[in-house]
């Protein structure tokens, strides 16, 4: 599947319209209103308070050449922009996409942000049919953000922990999406259990295993797994006959470390 960036770099840039409200790709004019809701207390009040001078300075240069960033403005010719909304690629799931939207206070309440986000994620839907559900990740607590979601069809699939805080994760609702959705986030649960579960299995065997691995007599290298892990190089401290996807070893501080995948074998040292 193509990746987010990939899709939009080649659609961009995209202007939307709803009955009130206009979207249309970030400027650098832009730069006060993503001051204002990356630094509002209000506003962040769900999205781990206000973010850094630095990082506000360097969305201000980089949200008017970045694909998927959309400034929200009245549909009036000429309006002031009111918020933001992006689709970008999401950081938990790979090939998935992720909507987020923050609007200036004093345009709450009115609707505007409900036609702004359907607005995105219609488009979505019609012009990237094989690109999968969007996901929507809003605080728990943030009920004003739920019922937008919820009031655009989106329905919860899971709910998670960032930042300290329970988190929901939306996407567009269907028998058939929730079907997809619910064995994607089985597989993201599995994976983190069995990663898990290799650093608890460790056996003694292993944790006795050298920082020298030359130190091991032949019979003791013999009967290792042979793999290495991609960003240390160690290797394997399971024996031959393990699951060959799963695999455990020392990082370079000598922590324990578990890894999946098939691993490159490598020759013994």
């Amino acid at each position: 599947m193509e990746s987010v960036e990939a899709v939009l770099a080649r659609r961009w840039p995209v202007v939307l319209h709803a009955e009130r409200v206009t979207l249309r790709p970030v400027t650098p004019k832009d730069a006060p209103v993503i001051r204002a809701v990356l630094s509002d207390p209000e506003i962040r009040a769900f999205l781990g308070g206000p973010v850094s001078e630095a990082r506000i300075e360097a969305r201000q240069r980089d949200y008017p050449t970045t694909p998927g960033m959309w400034a929200v403005a009245p549909a009036a010719a000429g309006g002031k922009a009111i918020g933001l909304v992006s689709i970008t690629a999401d950081s938990r799931f790979a090939g998935r996409a992720e909507i987020s939207y923050q609007l200036l206070s004093s345009a709450w309440g009115q609707g505007l942000g409900r036609e702004a986000v359907g607005a995105a994620v219609g488009w979505w839907a019609a012009e990237v049919p094989d690109g999968g559900p969007l996901i929507a990740i809003t605080q728990e607590r943030n009920t004003a953000s739920r019922r937008l979601l919820e009031s655009l069809g989106m329905t919860v699939l899971d709910t998670l922990f960032e930042y300290g805080e329970r988190q929901c994760l939306y996407t567009p609702g269907s028998e058939e999406t929730a079907l997809r959705w619910a064995r994607l986030l089985q597989a993201r649960t599995d994976e983190v259990e069995r990663r898990r579960g290799a650093e608890e299995r460790a056996t003694a065997a292993g944790r006795a295993l050298p920082e020298d691995l030359s130190a091991l007599t032949p019979e003791q290298m013999e009967r290792l797994c042979r793999a290495r892990h991609g960003a240390y190089g160690r290797i394997c401290a399971r024996e031959q006959d393990h699951a060959p996807d799963l695999h455990l070893g020392r990082s370079a501080d000598g922590a324990w470390i578990a890894w999946l995948g098939t691993a490159e074998p490598a020759p013994v040292p």
